[in-house]
């Protein structure tokens, strides 16, 4: 390749690129370099009806060629539609489908554009299912048919896109692909950060050009217009589709690709890799999602369960001790008080018989966040209900004794949808009191997703460091083990959740796992084996959880 060594900047070469592109093209059109755009190598080319801009400075002249013809590709045989309506990832990958489409249509015209275009897909088969690696390799499986992926869904991209070639002259094609292909991705709840998305390969532009984002009142709808193959259906204020019988609304469904944007981002934190040994550093998104009030909660049917709980939560023991000194009564001689008072007595004076020392605690020194799994595996059924109703019923149960104890407690849950949104559920804060408000959030916790354990426990343990109590403790209840959508490995999330206890650990939080189900292994390799509370029966747990609060705090 040209320029192989060294950088090249667009001054020096832009005339020479000009005339290549009149020379593909027939056409000129002036060339701008992307000014103040952070670090040249995530940049990419953009273009409009007018101008068309590039980095100042790039590796090689051929990578500057390449975007050159990439951008007149599209210039020749692409037409922008119009993006109202339409999410985040069903632009991304219309707009990629779209890029293959025009390049092979440039390659039937000036077929030795492939040995330009090819040495910059370079990405091979892989079993992750992160967003942009699954968006990397289907670009490269839509540019080389004879690219073997083994992802389902690459490979469906792939299949369909290739089985019928004669279709590519008709730039609706991109819009009915891409739909497909962003339906099944939206399905299987992969995560795209719409706003950090990187088109790639390098060469490629950022796709804006492709679509109009401030457009007119739309006309009437043509049934045959392929844009409404992909735009959702229309709404009325009350939530009912027009011209449709009324109805009950559906079940909340997942939330899709780049719709957390309603919700609240409230902190991002490393992710530990043990395959480098190091933090990915804010790698992980936390949401905050308020949950919504549901029915009341019962109360339980034994009343003498909620007097022992009570009884047993009152006479724990959470106080910072007080070491006293010169005692006339204690646990063990005062050795001051012992060699002041022998001193004494040799010099003829009465000792003081104040020679013991003992301990005592006052008042409750504690701060405890009970924080629960909210995955979806909780749906499962245990005893009369499921194990999130269990989950729910003991928490309350532990609940309403700490309030009336007066110590410092929060109640929260946590799932996760991918590592850029790990949600945290709050039903109580610290500083909130435990009344039917928090019930009724505690009463409208669902099962959802998946358990992404390292995130939601370094939350809890910022929560946890701000309490000026003596004694810190996360008790967290889980059915199973850490997993997500995008992390194929399954030793990984171990790791990192085993991490974060430690981190929390060097901070002097205490970190105890209740265990529903799951491998004891994992669970032991995470918490210790001190710190691993086995459920034998799921439905005992509103008899247990009372009593291992009580044991960590005795």
């Amino acid at each position: 390749m040209d320029g192989v060594g060294g950088d090249i900047a667009l001054a020096d070469v832009e005339r020479r690129l000009r005339a290549y592109g009149a020379a593909l093209w027939g056409s000129d059109p002036p060339l701008r370099p992307l000014v103040g755009e952070g670090d040249p190598a995530a940049q990419r080319p953009r273009f409009d009806a007018d101008l068309v801009r590039l980095p100042v400075v790039w590796p090689s002249l051929d990578l500057y060629r390449a975007a050159l013809a990439h951008v007149g590709a599209h210039r020749m045989f692409s037409r922008p539609w119009p993006a109202k309506g339409l999410k985040p990832l069903l632009t991304i990958v219309v707009s990629l489908v779209e890029d293959a489409r025009v390049e092979h249509l440039a390659m039937r015209r000036l077929p030795g554009l492939r040995r330009l275009w090819a040495p910059f897909h370079r990405v091979e088969p892989s079993p992750s299912l992160m967003a942009a690696d699954l968006l990397e390799r289907l670009a490269r499986a839509l540019f080389d048919p004879g690219f073997r992926d083994g992802n389902a869904w690459v490979d469906k991209g792939q299949r369909l896109f290739f089985e019928r070639p004669e279709r590519w002259d008709d730039s609706g094609f991109s819009l009915r692909l891409g739909g497909d292909l962003a339906g099944d991705l939206g399905k299987t709840r992969v995560q795209v950060n719409a706003r950090g998305h990187r088109v790639d390969p390098v060469y490629r532009d950022d796709n804006g050009g492709l679509w109009l984002y401030d457009t007119p009142p739309e006309p009437p709808r043509d049934a045959d217009d392929p844009l409404e193959a992909v735009r959702p259906e229309p709404v009325e204020e009350e939530g009912h589709r027009r011209n449709a019988p009324s109805q009950t609304p559906p079940a909340p469904a997942p939330l899709a690709v780049a719709e957390t944007a309603a919700l609240r981002p409230v902190a991002r934190y490393p992710e530990w890799d043990h395959r480098i040994g190091l933090h990915r550093p804010d790698f992980v998104q936390v949401i905050e999602a308020v949950p919504e009030h549901g029915p009341p909660l019962l109360a339980p049917a034994d009343p003498r369960l909620v007097q022992r709980v009570r009884a047993l939560v009152h006479h724990a023991v959470v106080a910072r001790p007080e070491r006293l000194r010169r005692q006339r009564e204690g646990d063990a001689l005062d050795l001051d008080a012992c060699v002041a008072a022998s001193a004494a007595r040799r010099q003829g004076h009465a000792p003081d018989t104040r020679v013991y020392r003992r301990v005592r605690r006052r008042g409750r020194d504690l701060s405890v966040l009970l924080l629960l799994d909210a995955s979806h595996s909780t749906n499962d059924p245990a005893g009369d209900g499921t194990v999130l109703d269990l989950e729910r019923r003991s928490a309350d149960l532990l609940a309403g004794p700490l309030a009336a104890a007066g110590d410092r407690f929060a109640l929260a849950a946590f799932r996760s949808d991918g590592r850029e949104a790990v949600h945290w559920l709050p039903v109580k804060r610290f500083a909130e009191p435990y009344d039917a408000a928090a019930r009724g959030r505690l009463a409208g916790l669902d099962g959802r997703w998946s358990t992404r354990m390292g995130a939601a426990i370094r939350h809890a343990g910022a929560a946890l460091s701000a309490q000026p109590t003596l004694r810190r403790l996360l008790l967290l209840v889980t059915d199973g083990e850490p997993s997500d959508i995008d992390c194929p490995d399954p030793r990984h999330l171990v790791e990192d959740a085993r991490k974060a206890v430690r981190e929390l650990a060097g901070r002097g939080i205490d970190v105890v796992c209740v265990a529903l189900g799951g491998d004891p292994h994992t669970h032991h390799r995470i918490f210790g084996r001190r710190n691993v509370l086995p459920v034998d029966r799921v439905e005992r747990l509103p008899d247990i959880l009372p009593a291992v609060y009580v044991r960590l705090t005795g």
